[in-house]
């Protein structure tokens, strides 16, 4: 059959009632929003660098992510990939016929990535984890190249399973109402400590949350001195589920074991990333681009990152956590909190004011 995202047209099989990997060649119309993201984020990244860049897609599947950065970007020089059906790799190539700056190849990823090294760009989005390829990608990206990395695992990440999450990623997940941040943050923290394994720096510089994925983007620093810095923004976020007092913690044994506001229980959420996540010079680069081919949740997900990437705390709130009374309208809210609405929930809200001032201010309404 034949479709149309963002501004190309392609083949792909039938599409079956239930997405899955058994699928001939795979292909999740609900990824079109990643792969928007990744359009708008390599003609940035191309544009930062000033220069066309040496892509890789290590799970190619139909090929539809590069026939978009070839069609609707200039930043590919050349174009490498792979994917372990040859089902597919056929299929990519009589998607992508006519671009000549292609190569195909028909291997295991991670034999392919540990086979061919010095790639500007990396698009790391298997089906479920990624754990299993950040250390080959990561020894095949380019000091100062960019990686995307998606992981679709969400229920272990947002702690449906917890043990699945530390056996993973190496973090207890933290139930709470912002654990679709808290998720992608253990993501993150779990692809800069694969690169400080390696003597390598991964630094975030974009990421977000859509429905049943997490997807983040990591430029490799050069130096590992810079690894000092980074450590320094992994830590733990202490939660009490009874009044809802949260904080930041950079080392568990300063974790209380009881709420330092009412007493209860305090529970906890990491290790995980707890610094900043967004590269304002990439964001200012991002939003003057044509958005005119994207989804029109991809547009609406970017206008709120621009506006939510100014908080530093690493969580979200939600009104009715506070109680059941009559609460404020989001606008009255935003405007009477120096708040941001968040991408990561509709109701949510993210602001930098101290959560006691917050918790008093819901308590007039409740």
């Amino acid at each position: 059959m034949r479709l149309k995202e963002g501004a190309v047209e392609f083949f792909i099989p039938e599409l079956p009632d239930l997405i899955s990997k058994d699928m001939e060649v795979f292909y999740n119309p609900f990824m079109a929003i990643n792969r928007d993201f990744t359009v708008l984020i390599l003609k940035a990244y191309s544009k930062l660098k000033a220069k066309k860049l040496f892509i890789a897609d290590p799970m190619s599947a139909s090929g539809v992510r590069v026939l978009r950065l070839l069609e609707e970007t200039d930043a590919v020089e050349k174009a490498f990939l792979n994917d372990i059906k040859k089902e597919a790799i056929e299929l990519a190539q009589k998607n992508l016929e006519g671009h000549q700056n292609v190569e195909y190849f028909n291997k295991d990823a991670n034999v392919f990535l540990l086979e061919n090294k010095g790639f500007d760009y990396i698009d790391i989005d298997p089906y479920g984890s990624p754990v299993p390829f950040l250390e080959s990608a990561i020894k095949s990206l380019k000091t100062g190249g960019l990686i995307g990395i998606t992981a679709t695992d969400t229920a272990s990440l947002s702690g449906s399973y917890p043990f699945k999450a530390f056996r993973r990623y190496g973090s207890k997940p933290l139930d709470s109402e912002f654990y679709h941040e808290s998720a992608l943050r253990i993501l993150i923290k779990s692809v800069i400590e694969a690169s400080f394994r390696l003597d390598s720096v991964l630094k975030p510089v974009f990421g977000f949350s859509y429905r049943h994925f997490l997807r983040a983007f990591f430029i490799k620093l050069k130096g590992v001195s810079k690894a000092v810095d980074i450590s320094t923004k992994i830590g733990y976020i202490g939660y009490c589920h009874s009044c809802k007092f949260r904080a930041n913690y950079t080392c568990i044994l300063d974790l209380p074991k009881f709420c330092p506001l009412c007493g209860d229980f305090f529970d906890y959420g990491g290790p995980l990333y707890i610094g900043p996540i967004y590269d304002n010079e990439l964001l200012n680069i991002m939003k003057d681009e044509d958005f005119t081919y994207f989804h029109k949740d991809t547009i609406k997900v970017f206008n709120s990152i621009l506006k939510e990437s100014s908080i530093k705390s690493p969580w979200f709130y939600k009104a009715n956590i506070f109680g059941k009374g009559i609460m404020p309208k989001l606008k009255d809210i935003l405007k009477d909190l120096k708040a941001t609405p968040t991408h990561f929930s509709p109701e949510g809200f993210k602001t930098d004011v101290p959560f006691t001032y917050v918790k008093e201010y819901f308590e007039k309404w409740a």
